[in-house]
This record gives structure tokens, sequence and C-alpha cells, in this order.
């Protein structure tokens, strides 16, 4: 049966524009000791707060982290902050919610 003969469109796909495309804030944090190994935080808006795996060894978290940097910078829309402590990347994560842009690590305000 064909699409379209009992009144079922199949929708295309639009194009991309850039009315349609955001750019994201993506917040790293700094790597920290938790239940017995190392991970680290990240934020977005539409993923919120998460944790990074546990390893063993921080090599192994500094890794991953380094790895979802350069993933990460391969997204042209993706606006990538590491933050060196947790208080910086706690005020960085209220900065993000509230809308208000750091013009130091961006070089824009809002």
């Amino acid at each position: 049966m064909r699409a379209g003969v009992l009144g079922m469109n199949v929708a295309e796909l639009a194009p991309p524009n850039e009315e349609h495309v955001s750019e994201m804030d993506l917040l790293i944090g700094p790597l920290l000791e938790r239940n017995g190994g190392y991970g680290y935080d990240t934020f977005t808006l539409a993923e919120g707060l998460r944790s990074s795996f546990r390893y063993r060894r921080v090599e192994e978290a500094r890794y991953d982290q380094r790895a979802l940097i350069a993933e990460a910078e391969r997204d042209p829309r993706c606006i990538i902050r590491m933050c060196e402590t947790l208080s910086e990347f706690n005020e960085a994560i209220e900065a993000v919610r509230r809308g208000a842009v750091d013009p130091s690590n961006r070089g824009e305000e809002r």
C-alpha cells in the first residue's frame, strides 16, 4: 500500500537552516575523587547534570575527559567550557540556567 492512499502522508525531512540550529553550552567539571574512584560531571541545558563513569585511576578519567572534549570540538554548535574547580563549575551551571554569558569565555553577551 502506498503512503497517502488512506490519508497517511509521509513527512519529509526539512533541510536544516540556521533558524533551527542553536548553540549548546557544554560545561565540563574538574576531575574529582569519589566513591573510591575518579570522575567528572558535565552539564548541558538539554541533558542536565551528568556524571562520568567512575574510573579506578585518575589517568583513565583524564583520558575520558579529553576524549569527550575532542568529540565536542568537532561539533561547531557546541561551546565547551572546562571548569578547573567545583565552585567554578557550579557557578557556570547557574549562569547557563539564567541565560547569562561570561564574555571572557565566549566573546559575546546576551
